[in-house]
């Protein structure tokens, strides 16, 4: 499409297009922070995760950091596990440790069923020195059943992906967040009348299903 300085702003269609470009950009970056953060080379366990299961070892050279991101999800029921790690050195050295606790938890109270759960959990280590490097994961099982619960308990597990990320894809997110947020709020601004009458078509369907 080609600029014409000698367009006006009332000019709708011409910055309507504009704004479709960004948003194919916004697009374009969101797809590439997938890309950077989930193409990698991809590690993956499921079952409980024996205590002192090493990962490596990861060699990082001058000038060449490294990203892991690790993933993890539980899916017991009425049940909790702790996730824990920690990076060590060629000794085999603790630098640092990370964790967290997954559970979930249903049962009946008096106004009816409830369920609540936290289930994922993803932590993302970036090797920046030289050296060498092992990641050390483990798992502590415990056991919630939630108040006035009628489901017995069953038998939890969890799955764990150690991901070697190309690059970090934040701020190709940021970006894409940036830029779209606000190519919404100038085309709303731009096209005031036809946002409204969409609006008010969808209020009118929503008032239709509910009776």
């Amino acid at each position: 499409m080609i600029i014409d300085p000698k367009k006006k702003i009332r000019d709708l269609y011409f910055y309507n297009n504009l704004l479709l470009m960004v948003i194919v950009f916004c697009i374009a970056c969101f797809v590439t922070f997938f890309f950077l953060e989930n193409d990698g080379q991809i590690q993956s366990y499921y079952g409980t995760l024996r205590p002192g299961q090493t990962f490596g070892p990861i060699k990082i050279t001058k000038d060449k950091p490294k990203i892991y991101i690790i993933k993890s999800y539980f899916f017991g029921d009425n049940s909790s596990t702790y996730i824990y790690g920690e990076v060590q050195d060629e000794n085999k050295d603790t630098l640092y440790e990370f964790g967290k606790d997954l559970w979930h938890e249903s049962g009946y109270d008096s106004e009816g069923y409830w369920s609540e759960s936290d289930r994922n959990m993803q932590v993302k280590l970036t090797f920046s020195e030289p050296g060498t490097y092992y990641i050390q994961m483990g798992e502590e099982k415990g056991i919630g059943t939630g108040s006035y619960s009628r489901f017995k308990t069953r038998s939890s597990g969890s799955s764990l992906q150690i991901i070697s990320a190309r690059s970090s894809g934040i701020p190709h997110l940021m970006m894409g967040g940036y830029f779209l947020l606000a190519a919404l709020i100038i085309f709303v601004g731009l096209n005031p009348k036809w946002v409204g009458e969409k609006l008010a078509a969808l209020n009118e369907r929503l008032g239709e299903m509910n009776d």
